[in-house]
């Protein structure tokens, strides 16, 4: 059995880039809502927008780091272990946090507990137990799937080399069937609303360092396309939103499926050259990404207490200042509050473990 593979480090600095998007689209969320025209509203609406590249950047990173690690040393007999060990990871976090946002979310917006049994299993089988947590349902199907997709991608070398637009069209096929056909129920928390990403994931991480010199090439078309699509994408949201334009719902999915494509291309050589420099503010996007599961898990914890603690100030013309500078502090309150509490249930596991 080969040896594993050295690690990414600039994976983590990408995974830096998809938590802080993470935490800005959830932070920007009720300043979306402010009225339309006015010049907070539109600056904040579209950073959130422009950061909904964050769930799929996470799925195309899942693909890449599970296709790296394993593609060269890939053994039937090694199924059970990767099932056992990545859902155990995974599962038994989602479970629990589960119950902490069901509990939590009750006691911030209502002051009481109510527990109702079949309801929480309802949630915990949707992802619905808190606004943040259906990724993790997407991850298991993924993670489920796995060893069947790695199987037949090492035995078939044209499953191999089309993977990229296999995941496409997949995606495509099931896209239309849902808003053609007729709705697919839970449709957002299907792996099938990601495969195309996870599948380009999948495709870089068998052939990583070609595609990372190929996209370091042709880095400045890569980056026209990201800001094409993107600006495409935000655009037309845009439009609708101020009413000029009335745009059929498939025109955004392509756009931002064209856009969630291209990101990692930008984001890995960027991430490259972070970890060349070796400065602090490279270590800590390192170190940003290396929480950044913690960081998604706890950080809606923290905007909900915020937002109680403070409350939102009134948007009331010539103070929308307030506004935002309740809404900044907001991000970044969400996002270092849970770096910290992440980083310090870290250590104390670690000096638990060493006095064992």
């Amino acid at each position: 059995m080969m040896l594993s593979k050295p690690k990414l480090s600039e994976i983590d600095i990408v995974r830096a880039l998809a938590i802080f998007a993470v935490v800005l689209i959830h932070g920007t969320s009720s300043a979306t809502q402010l009225p339309v025209g006015t010049g907070s509203q539109a600056f904040f609406f579209i950073l959130n927008k422009a950061s909904l590249f964050t769930v799929p950047l996470f799925i195309w990173i899942s693909g890449l780091v599970l296709f790296y690690s394993y593609y060269d040393r890939w053994e039937p007999k090694m199924a059970r272990v990767f099932w056992t060990k990545r859902l155990h990871k995974i599962l038994i976090p989602y479970i629990i946090w589960s119950i902490f946002y069901y509990l939590y979310n009750q006691i911030m917006f209502h002051g009481t507990i109510d527990v109702d049994a079949f309801h929480l299993f309802k949630l915990l089988l949707s992802g619905n137990a808190s606004y943040h947590l259906y990724y993790i349902v997407i991850i298991v199907q993924f993670y489920a799937l796995f060893p069947l997709m790695i199987a037949a991608i090492k035995r078939y070398a044209w499953l191999r080399r089309g993977l990229i637009p296999l995941g496409i069209g997949i995606q495509a096929a099931s896209y239309t069937f849902h808003h053609w056909v007729i709705p697919l129920p839970e449709y957002a928390t299907l792996c099938l609303s990601y495969t195309a990403t996870f599948c380009f994931g999948a495709f870089m991480g068998i052939y990583y360092p070609t595609l990372v010199t190929w996209a370091i090439r042709y880095k400045r078309w890569i980056g026209i396309a990201v800001y094409v699509a993107g600006g495409a994408y935000v655009g037309m949201l845009l439009l609708q939103q101020y009413g000029l334009a009335m745009i059929e719902n498939t025109w955004f999915e392509l756009a931002l499926l064209a856009y969630c494509l291209t990101i990692p291309l930008v984001c890995v050589p960027w991430a490259r050259n972070q970890i060349g420099r070796g400065s602090r503010f490279s270590a800590f996007l390192s170190a940003l990404g290396a929480a950044s599961f913690g960081i998604y898990l706890v950080h809606p914890a923290i905007l909900t207490l915020w937002d109680r603690v403070t409350p939102e100030p009134e948007p009331a013309p010539g103070r929308l200042w307030l506004y935002d500078v309740h809404t900044a502090a907001a991000v970044l309150i969400g996002l270092l509050g849970a770096l910290l509490l992440t980083r310090g249930y870290a250590r104390a596991v670690q000096k638990g473990s060493a006095r064992r």
